[in-house]
């Protein structure tokens, strides 16, 4: 009998062993890519529709994302960020920016090997502005990403966004498009890389 309690505990002893072990592996931060990110369920024309980062410096970041089927972390990628005008904003409805709006999926006619990430923001001020960046450099640490094919256009509202983007980090986008909207950020010199002569 006293052989008996004696392996019990033993047994015991290693699965709560086990357990702990399991917990600690699980709780580490750093653990994978998407330790912060939520991932979606649903998909649309080959997007995966709100995923969430939750960032501890701009919040839950909702956004729609298409990664190629070949993407395998073995060669670099582009990137393409689309930010929504108004009828894209996450309040309308989960993926109602690529769902209304095609500037994701006239990406992909240009390069095919390219990820493309759709952010459903909440207004086109700075906090989405400051979202936008934090994203993109979310893909740019956690994906093999060529820092050469950055590329990020804004359609309306989203053009605003873009503005205030391009004023605060223009170096993260190889090149921008504004379409059907007005400059809110500051000034950019358009001569700063320029040859003289």
């Amino acid at each position: 009998m006293e052989k008996r309690k004696l392996v019990l505990t033993i047994i015991g002893v290693v699965i709560l062993a086990m357990v702990i072990m399991v917990y600690i592996y699980f709780s580490k931060p750093g653990r994978d890519e998407l330790e912060n990110v939520t991932p979606g369920s649903e998909e649309y024309r080959g997007f995966l529709l709100d995923n969430v980062l939750h960032s501890p410096n701009e919040g839950d970041i909702h956004y729609n994302v298409y990664i190629p089927d070949a993407y395998d972390g073995t060669k670099e990628y582009a990137l393409y960020v689309t930010l929504p005008g108004y009828q894209g904003l996450y309040f309308q409805g989960v993926g109602e920016n690529i769902r209304t709006e095609d500037f994701g999926f006239e990406a992909q006619k240009y390069i095919t090997d390219m990820i493309i990430v759709a952010p459903q923001l909440n207004d086109w001020g700075q906090t989405s502005a400051d979202q936008t960046i934090e994203l993109t450099q979310y893909f740019l640490t956690h994906y093999i990403i060529n820092p050469s094919k950055v590329y990020i256009n804004g359609y309306s509202g989203g053009g605003e966004t873009l503005s205030l983007v391009l004023a605060k980090q223009p170096e993260l986008y190889t090149a921008a498009l504004m379409c059907s909207s007005q400059w809110d950020g500051c000034s950019i010199s358009k001569n700063q890389n320029k040859p003289k002569g």
